[in-house]
């Protein structure tokens, strides 16, 4: 069996398309499953996104990826930082915010609003050993929101096959699962 080419090649020899794949599709990176309120929710409204062939509104593709995984950090070549330090750290890419409003106004919400909602919104779930809330929230690069999970509170093992982040916010709720097995990068649990 052939080795993932994470595991075979040198970070610096990685090609665009094989970052782009690391960082989209990968054991770090997955599509999330997003549910989204129906449009006579008195919260919500249409669903951002871009318009089908049949006239419906396209849900963004919202991808969820592990930030503070060792082959992220080498792929994007990035730091971690130093608020995260203890903390899992967990990207959530297009998220679909732009639209909602914050609690009992009209308009738009505050940056600060959206992030203190999203963090509190945020979970890291392990089947059999508990829940975590997201302790930390900040933008990063592109408008990606980095969610941060206290290692200490629950601490993940490469035997841990149900590992879910979920983020409920007034619109919409997703879920993203990965499997710890899998997420394994030069012999160790990365995460």
């Amino acid at each position: 069996m052939a080795k993932d080419f994470w595991e075979a090649k040198d970070p610096s020899t990685w090609t665009d398309e094989e970052i782009l794949s690391l960082t989209s599709k990968s054991p770090w990176a997955r599509l999330a499953v997003a549910d989204y309120k129906g449009a006579d929710d008195p919260v919500g409204a249409a669903v951002p996104g871009g318009i089908t062939g049949r006239g419906q509104v396209a849900p963004p593709s919202i991808h969820v990826r592990w930030e503070s995984a060792q082959p992220m950090l080498d792929a994007l070549k990035t730091r971690i930082a130093p608020e995260f330090a203890g903390h899992y750290v967990v990207g959530v890419i297009n998220l679909p915010i732009a639209g909602i409003r914050p609690s009992g106004r009209a308009g738009e919400a505050a940056p600060d609003d959206l992030l203190e909602r999203a963090q509190n919104g945020a979970t890291l779930e392990v089947k059999g050993k508990g829940i975590v809330e997201s302790g930390i929230a900040r933008r990063a690069r592109g408008g990606e929101i980095l969610l941060g999970f206290a290692k200490d509170v629950l601490p993940l093992a490469a035997t841990d096959r149900e590992i879910i982040f979920g983020l409920t916010m007034e619109r919409f709720s997703l879920k993203a699962k990965f499997d710890g097995k899998d997420m394994v990068y030069r012999g160790k649990l990365a995460v």
